[in-house]
């Protein structure tokens, strides 16, 4: 090269791209694309009944892609924007993926895509939270149905679901029955809509009768995925981070430029980004792998590290803030208490370490 000549360097982004299918090409194909941009800009709002509809009508209840992948970009993109509407989304996909295994129940499925039915997913009790073998809501033979007994609690959408998938005893085994308009009490859980169902002799319809195994299979399925809204809330609180950083004057010069504060950055930026590659290939190990084989190391994996790294990202967002960061109108404050729950949530964080030494030590 001559002295003097003009060095030609690639153009260097200011940020990391936000869009999945962007960042992380390889895990995705166009159908994904398509899928994250639809989500992308989506945004509701209202009750949670008007925010199902609301994604029903843009269809991503529908959407014709049921890949788990699909579901992840969609839940990232929510999650990112409003984590009501990504809790809206994923429950009427734990309610229903049950029934569309079951088979026979394709008018309900349809309601609910469409966004015409909320459908609640309830499996936990208070004396059976993790340990779903230990589930003592009991149902009785009613002539052609069944009456269903017994209390299930914090119950995701609850108080405003049309019908609820429920898990109850059957004899010597747990079955899965559909009931409508289940009754309910509204619980308080960091903003969202969540109760308990009370069932008195409730009548039910059976969906199947070796229900905890659509259960299991239904979790496995939707567990990773949670590790993807976990990233798009810790990506909010990231973004939302460093743009205050830039624009902060402390001791004559932005924050940004303090070498402390650039090593937090950091270590935000690297949970952010080797969580999302574990969730990301517990979503494609459990779309690629054989319907039969379980993938529930994978998932494990993936929910663990995403979930307890976005809490590690959205803490060091409220501290990076200061005293800003924790008004209860702060932005950072309240997707750290959006996010806390994901840590209890479809396998608590020390339930899932159990199952992902388990394979190591048996």
């Amino acid at each position: 090269m001559c002295r003097g000549a003009a060095v030609s360097r690639p153009a260097r982004a200011r940020y990391v791209p936000r869009v999945l299918t962007e960042r992380f090409p390889y895990f995705f194909d166009e159908g994904h694309a398509a899928c994250e941009r639809r989500a992308a800009f989506h945004l509701a709002e209202g009750d949670l009944r008007a925010r199902v509809a609301a994604l029903g009508r843009a269809g991503l209840l529908r959407e014709g892609r049921t890949d788990v992948r699909s579901i992840a970009v969609v839940r990232y993109q929510l999650a990112y924007r409003d984590a009501l509407d990504d809790l809206a989304f994923i429950i009427q996909e734990l309610g229903t993926w049950p029934l569309r295994l079951a088979g026979g129940f394709e008018a309900e499925v349809a309601e609910a895509e469409s966004g015409a039915a909320v459908t609640a997913f309830a499996l936990t009790e208070p004396e059976a939270g993790s340990d779903v073998k230990g589930i003592a809501t009991v149902a009785e033979a009613d002539g052609a149905g069944y009456r269903l007994t017994g209390v299930k609690h914090l119950i995701s959408n609850a108080p405003s679901c049309h019908r609820a998938t429920v898990f109850a005893r059957l004899g010597d085994q747990v079955a899965a029955f559909l009931v409508d308009d289940p009754p309910s009490e509204a619980q308080a859980v960091a903003g969202h809509d969540i109760g308990r169902l009370v069932l008195d002799g409730t009548p039910a319809r059976l969906v199947a009768p070796r229900g905890l195994r659509l259960a299991l299979a239904t979790l496995e399925r939707c567990r990773p995925t949670v590790g993807a809204a976990a990233a798009g809330l810790a990506r909010r609180g990231l973004d939302a981070t460093t743009s205050h950083l830039r624009g902060r004057q402390q001791f004559g010069a932005p924050l940004a430029r303090l070498p402390v504060v650039q090593l937090r950055v950091a270590e935000m930026a690297v949970d952010w980004e080797t969580s999302l590659l574990a969730t990301l290939h517990a979503c494609w190990r459990r779309d690629t792998a054989p319907p039969e084989v379980s993938t529930g190391y994978e998932s494990a994996v993936g929910k663990y590290a995403a979930t307890e790294a976005a809490g590690r990202v959205l803490d060091q967002a409220v501290q990076l803030h200061g005293g800003a960061g924790v008004e209860e109108c702060a932005l950072v404050q309240r997707l750290w208490r959006e996010a806390r729950p994901l840590r209890i949530y479809e396998g608590a964080s020390d339930v899932l370490l159990t199952l992902i030494a388990r394979p190591w030590l048996e």
